[in-house]
């Protein structure tokens, strides 16, 4: 009885928001995704019936390097606005610029991955492997222009909806390159997902690395598309090299350099396997331009830009609907070129989340210190809701979707598709 009154004085304040920074207009539903970086909710926007995923980032500044993650995933997203990258719509207001812990990112809701679309669809036709790999690359165009390399693309970062749409997203381990920026600086921390790796990445076999990893990586992604599991599931770096030296036969020792190269040059000499054999019933022209993308030598690798002029996209490309996009200022992420402290981090993304709030950000650019006051927030009552859904879990009905095996959340994903016919792209 007493538990029964106690959850509806809870449901009670669930109803109720402040009316500060729009944060009245979200009712939550249910957890839909938890991992090592905080929870996911889906609610609805009651000011337009859209569905939406809440992302509560938790003790962002526990760690520096999971504060300029954090950092860098926001502020990328807001940088890069396409309709194949995720969408963020919103960041709540917290309610101190000093002494915020958590952060609350409202994205647009999408209902599964790519992962769980290949698992769940055995029979893709060929128009829907088109239409993918398409969105895909028209994604990479558009970051590579702005000299964006993601560094961690594989089918769990790439958003599905029913209506074969994808959207890329988790770009925490994503950099910016700049001409002036030694190579090592930002690729010293790549620790990317092994089965998706170019090979450059396994051996450091080439003194710059280019955009042409995340074409391998795409290339890879294809390849799980059109048989349905995964083209190189390594065990190791060695297993990693032994299974694309399996496929593409050994490269000649003037491709190769750096620390594997003494590993594949004493390998016994393996010959290249014929695309068709591997992925037998495929589109000939999905394969040819899958073995573009799936070059050893990075050099032989098309650019995004390339690969859409490719035969295989004949009738579906369009240039006027494949943008490029501006280089990224230096300045935005003058923050990765010197060493930060926590402060200077949270100071960082509390200026982002103003990217959202346009008074405040005017306010704050002004330099008026009523950015610095509490006020009232959303924060608290989206942490009550969100702790709420978690510590009832399992005792009135499912509250939480979790698929199994994730141990990172980016953006929910937890629904298995059943594709209907594939759609007109739209202009």
């Amino acid at each position: 009885m007493q538990r029964d009154q106690r959850k509806k004085g809870y449901l009670k304040e669930m109803d109720f928001f402040t009316e500060y920074g729009n944060a009245n207009r979200y009712k939550i539903l249910e957890i839909i995704g938890k991992g090592n970086y905080g929870v996911v909710c889906a609610a609805i926007d009651t000011h337009t019936g859209e569905k939406v995923a809440i992302k509560k980032i938790n003790d962002i500044f526990e760690h520096i390097t999971a504060a300029i993650r954090t950092l860098r995933e926001v502020k990328l997203l807001r940088l890069l606005r396409h309709p194949d990258i995720v969408d963020i719509k919103r960041i709540m207001l917290p309610p101190s610029r000093r002494e915020f812990k958590d952060i609350f990112v409202v994205f647009e809701l999408m209902e599964s991955d790519l992962h769980q679309v290949i698992k769940a669809n055995d029979d893709l036709t060929h128009d829907r492997h088109r239409f993918f790999l398409y969105q895909m690359l028209r994604a990479m165009k558009y970051m590579h222009t702005a000299n964006v390399y993601h560094r961690d693309l594989k089918p769990k970062n790439i958003l599905a909806n029913a209506n074969c749409k994808l959207k890329i997203c988790h770009f925490g381990l994503a950099r910016v390159a700049f001409n002036d920026t030694p190579t090592a600086i930002f690729w010293t921390d790549y620790v990317a997902t092994r089965w998706y790796r170019a090979p450059e990445l396994c051996g450091s076999f080439f003194s710059k690395y280019t955009p042409a990893i995340d074409i391998w990586s795409i290339g890879c992604i294809f390849a799980e598309v059109l048989t349905g599991k995964p083209l190189f599931p390594s065990k190791s770096v060695v297993h990693q090299l032994d299974l694309i030296t399996d496929l593409l036969g050994t490269p000649s020792s003037d491709t190769i350099s750096g620390k594997a190269r003494r590993y594949l040059t004493s390998m016994r000499k393996k010959q290249p396997v014929l695309f068709s054999e591997k992925i037998p019933n495929a589109d000939p022209l999905a394969l040819r331009l899958l073995q573009r993308l799936l070059a050893f030598d990075p050099k032989d690798r098309p650019t995004s830009e390339e690969a859409l002029a490719d035969p295989y996209f004949k009738g579906l490309a369009k240039a006027e609907r494949e943008p490029s996009c501006q280089p990224i200022s230096k300045l935005e992420f003058e923050f990765e070129r010197r060493l930060v402290r926590k402060d200077d981090i949270r100071e960082l993304i509390f200026r982002e989340i103003l990217e959202y709030h346009p008074q405040l950000l005017k306010d704050y650019l002004a330099g008026n210190e009523g950015a610095n006051f509490l006020y009232p927030s959303a924060v608290g009552q989206f942490r009550k809701q969100f702790a709420y859904l978690e510590e009832n879990s399992g005792k009135s009905g499912p509250v939480i979707v979790i698929p199994p095996g994730r141990k990172d959340v980016s953006l929910p994903r937890y629904i298995s598709l059943s594709l209907p016919p594939l759609p007109k792209l739209p202009s």
